[in-house]
């Protein structure tokens, strides 16, 4: 599949890789068999269900142990999101492409020099993932805060998820992060919770949380913390109706 963007953001269980990556392959599909990859240890096929599996690679910049955190581990579990950006940085409103990984699988060639080529693999652990909208591309929040409404186009019957990567956590804090939905846009007490992510400080990382039943037209987060005033979160919300 090709993507339509000149700016791409790639995020990784809670890590940025936005402006190491060079390279993305989405494949989404439906197989009526099962097949294996990386050998013979996964499964990336769930039989009459949808597929999905991403390839990124490219160069990343080292750091002192000359790997990005994201990559010392030979498995990453979590929530995978690649935003993309028409003609600038991505921003709310624009796709996203989201997966609750089933396994990652990394090839680093371990070079000397100022960049390290790599390339990972990511598929999907047989749970709702796929193309959808950004509704937090990463962006910050030291207080209460109200993210911008999206306009989806119509209501969904269908359900769907909320995905979260938590980037940038505040020490003894704790957090809740809802997404909303509004018929009207307007988020004047008419609004309902789809979906809640109670977080604290312990870790970064990533969630995704299953929304059931019907996903209105108009959907936006809305984020709270309890901590220091100076503490600052930084995250990305993602929507992907079923």
């Amino acid at each position: 599949m090709a993507l339509a963007g000149d700016h791409v953001a790639v995020l990784v269980d809670g890590y940025e890789l936005t402006g190491d990556h060079n390279s993305i392959s989405i494949d989404d599909s439906r197989k009526a068999l099962c097949q294996t990859t990386f050998g013979d240890a996964v499964k990336n096929c769930i039989p009459g269900q949808r597929q999905m599996k991403l390839q990124h690679g490219g160069f990343m910049n080292a750091d002192s142990a000359r790997s990005h955190p994201a990559l010392k581990g030979a498995t990453v579990e979590g929530i995978v999101a690649v935003l993309l950006g028409q003609n600038a940085d991505p921003v709310v409103g624009d796709p996203v492409y989201c997966l609750k990984t089933l396994q990652s699988y990394y090839q680093v060639a371990p070079q000397f020099g100022e960049v390290i080529p790599f390339k990972a693999t990511f598929a999907n652990k047989g749970e709702l993932g796929g193309w959808g909208v950004a509704l937090a591309v990463p962006v910050e929040f030291t207080n209460s805060s109200n993210g911008s409404s999206v306009d989806n186009g119509a209501a969904s019957s269908n359900g769907g998820s909320a995905y979260l990567n938590l980037l940038t956590a505040a020490a003894s804090d704790t957090y809740t992060i809802v997404v909303e939905g509004s018929a009207t846009g307007s988020f004047s007490g008419e609004e309902s919770t789809l979906a809640t992510f109670d977080l604290d400080a312990s870790a970064i990382g990533s969630e995704r949380a299953a929304i059931a039943g019907s996903i209105p037209q108009y959907t936006r987060w809305k984020a709270t913390r309890s901590g220091s005033a100076g503490d600052t979160v930084k995250i990305a919300v993602a929507l992907i109706r079923g």
